[in-house]
Order: C-alpha cells, then structure tokens, then sequence
C-alpha cells in the first residue's frame, strides 16, 4: 500500500488547482477588516384600526318600532339611481342563526360607519308541499295544488329588524323594486343617532338625521 505524502492538505493540490483556489481566495474579505453591518431595524407592522363601540345608549335606550315602508323620496332616489346603496349583504340560503348574526354584525358596522341605505338579499322562498285539506287526495295533486309558501328568511328578517336587537338602529324597511330583487330583497334604512337623542352617530354627510 503506498502512503500518502505528508504535509499539508494544499500541498496535494496541483499547480492549476491552486491557481483556481488562489483566484477565490482573492475575492474574500477578510472579517477584521469588514464594515460594521448596519442595525436591524423592526419590520414595519401593518395598519390595524379598531372599530369603535357604539355607545350603550344604542343597546340600552327604548326604541320604537322601524316603520314598515320606506318614504317615496327616498324609494324613487334609490330607483332611480341618485342615492345608492352603503352596503348589500345577501342570505339567501344561510341558515337562521347565520343570517341573524351576519345582519346585525352588518347593521351595527353601519351604523358606525354612517351609513344609511342597505339592501338585504333574502330570496323568494318557492312551493313547499303542504299537507292541508283539499278535495283531492295527495297522491293525486299536481303542483297546482300545492300552496306557494314564502321562504324562512323573507318571513323572518321583517320580524328581526324589528327585535329588540335590531330597532335601535333601523329607521324603515320595505321590499325592493323589482331591478333590485323584488319580494326577494329589502330596503333598509338606519337610523343616525340613537333613539330619543340628538347624539349619535355623524353622517357621511355631515347632517345627523333620522
């Protein structure tokens, strides 16, 4: 077996590795002579604003009931395109407890915002088959014979909005003209300050009324 040279590592290189070894070595810096690296500085952190609370007199107050219709000015300016809508939330297909929460989570975040018009998707409900008394016997009814009952949200939201969770806030609803749903939609409209005070909420605007 023959031994290996002795000496150092480099000393086995041949004379073209070195040369290579040498051209990089040249490149190094060595570290007592690098510049101090700058401070790190923290990273920049994101924007977060916290929502306000409304004040407890918006839970704690007595309300009246929201009207049930919407005042003509207001209906022919949403119609007509002149006043828009702050924000549409659609539930059509949620279940109660999900559509309960997401409206009253996007109502009161509109009354923080100011906000004052919002169109409620509910859906139209379709024919359910009910079993009640006809001169026809069940198995012998067309679709014909079948009431066409209104879906669970169409009939409960009217009745939220008039809950004691939910009438603070809301000034009137009716339903919707037909290009924004129909039967199938509401017009909301919140109120812009508590009721019973002339505190509350600030408009886009700049008016604080309803």
């Amino acid at each position: 077996m023959s031994k290996k040279p002795k000496g150092k590592n480099h000393d086995m290189l041949s004379a073209a590795d070195r040369k290579v070894w040498q051209t990089v070595a040249d490149t190094v810096t060595p570290l007592g002579e690098r510049p101090e690296a700058p401070e790190l500085q923290p990273a920049p952190r994101g924007i977060y604003i916290r929502e306000t609370s409304l004040p407890d007199g918006w839970f704690t107050g007595s309300a009246p009931a929201p009207k049930a219709g919407v005042d003509r000015k207001t209906r022919r300016n949403i119609v007509k395109g002149r006043q828009e809508f702050d924000r549409s939330v659609d539930l059509h297909g949620m279940t109660q407890d999900n559509a309960f929460s997401t409206l009253q989570r996007v109502i009161e975040g509109c009354v923080r915002r100011g906000d004052k018009t919002i169109l409620v998707v509910t859906g139209k409900g379709g024919a359910r088959f009910s079993q009640t008394a006809a001169t026809t016997p069940v198995a012998y009814r067309t679709r014909r014979d079948f009431g066409n009952h209104s879906g669970v949200l169409k009939r409960m939201v009217p009745l939220w909005l008039a809950s004691a969770d939910l009438k603070p806030f809301v000034h009137s609803y009716a339903p919707a003209a037909q290009e924004h749903g129909g039967e199938g939609a509401l017009y909301v409209i919140l109120r812009r300050r508590m009721p019973g005070s002339s505190k509350g909420v600030l408009s886009k605007g700049g008016s604080n009324n309803q």
